[in-house]
């Protein structure tokens, strides 16, 4: 109850699902406008999808390392401001070319924006308190999905895609760039208010081991990032593969808006689960249900219905692994320059996430979306079995 009436964890919530909404998601829930209008193929566009998370992968231990150094009140609602300008000039893109270039920019502005930068600058001002204000951020931040897709689908229907990628622009510059601003102050000046022998900034005596040398970093870095090819291919195809699957448009919308919601249950389930069960554990049975999930998807060619029960497990089984990255990260590797090692820990998982959308279309192009399913499926259950290394550390 005591973050309801938090008003920088209420910024922050507000601000994550309106920037999902427009930097991210604006993506997948128009790709397929875009084919229509200029007959590029699903491999020429995903590929813009896959520059722009591998930019975002690229900034996120700079941007970590930034947020570290106290910037949060600059970089964030900055990157907002910038996002926001860039979804608009989509709006005139008339070639592949200028398609890809903008799209490679907003990848900047999502490391500058989406939950990796958010989560650096809580975990920065509440350290151990940080999980309850992370998932409180998350909760709200799962409806992203429910908001983009419907809203895009309604405004695209009225007066074409472009009409909805500028009124997603006017939603991240009018309501995530004050937010930002507000909870990046109000944060910033917690972490700089807490006593000297708590503070972040507070000098170790040892030095601090290399990122990629610390014990359990590539079990953590390497688990959470099969985990993101799944969510990644998944995502950014999901309309396409659920019209290959011939499932219809209003099915389809119906399974896309319900990932939101399920987000927020998981996120819920995994609150009530508590301390009675290890953040590893609950890592471990998000993947897993994202792994069944694919396997919904796979056999709704046959029961159109089940991409419903997809939906549910896919929202609940990312909603969950998005928080239990920085919980697991924090538990393992400390809380010491947590920007810096987060934003490291994220650097797979982004890449891979960054390369899923165009392996999906690819393998798409060679052989349909059977063997992009049963990699959907084999990807997390991989990424549970290296988590399990790290119960024995």
């Amino acid at each position: 109850m005591r973050l309801i009436r938090d008003p920088a964890i209420l910024a922050l919530m507000g601000m994550q699902v309106t920037v999902w909404a427009g930097l991210f998601y604006s993506f997948p829930a128009l790709v397929l406008h875009w084919q229509a209008e200029f007959g590029w193929s699903t491999a020429e566009i995903m590929g813009a999808f896959t520059i722009s998370i591998a930019v975002y992968a690229l900034g996120a231990p700079l941007f970590g390392r930034l947020i570290d150094r106290g910037v949060a009140p600059f970089s964030m609602p900055l990157g907002a401001v910038i996002g926001a300008g860039l979804l608009a000039t989509l709006s005139f893109v008339d070639t592949l070319s200028a398609f890809y270039l903008i799209w490679a920019a907003i990848g900047a502005t999502m490391g500058l924006t989406l939950y990796e930068a958010c989560f650096a600058i809580v975990t920065r001002a509440r350290g151990a308190d940080a999980r309850q204000a992370i998932t409180a951020i998350t909760l709200v931040g799962g409806f992203a999905s429910t908001l983009a897709y419907p809203l895009t689908h309604w405004l695209a229907g009225i007066g074409g895609w472009r009409t909805a990628i500028c009124v997603m622009a006017a939603l991240v510059i009018l309501l995530a760039a004050p937010l930002a601003r507000l909870a990046a102050r109000n944060l910033e000046a917690e972490a700089r208010a807490l006593p000297q022998s708590q503070s972040p900034d507070t000098a170790q005596s040892a030095p601090r081991p290399f990122v990629l040398r610390l014990p359990g970093y590539w079990a953590v870095a390497g688990g959470f990032a099969l985990a993101a090819l799944t969510s990644g291919i998944v995502l950014s195809h999901l309309l396409p593969i659920m019209a290959a699957q011939g499932v219809s448009d209003d099915m389809a919308i119906l399974a896309a808006a319900a990932i939101g919601p399920a987000q927020v249950a998981g996120r819920m389930a995994m609150m009530a689960a508590g301390n009675r069960m290890s953040a590893l554990r609950i890592a471990q049975i998000a993947m897993a249900t994202l792994a069944f999930g694919a396997l919904m998807m796979a056999a709704a060619g046959w029961v159109a219905a089940l991409v419903l029960a997809f939906g549910v497990l896919q929202g609940a089984g990312y909603g969950v692994v998005g928080i239990m990255r920085p919980v697991v990260t924090r538990d393992i590797l400390g809380q010491r320059d947590f920007g810096a090692v987060s934003g490291a820990v994220s650097l797979p998982s982004l890449f891979l996430f960054a390369l899923a959308p165009f392996l999906g279309a690819v393998l798409f192009d060679l052989a349909g979306y059977a063997p992009v399913l049963l990699l959907c499926m084999a990807a997390p259950v991989a990424g549970a079995a290296l988590l399990q290394t790290l119960h024995r550390t």
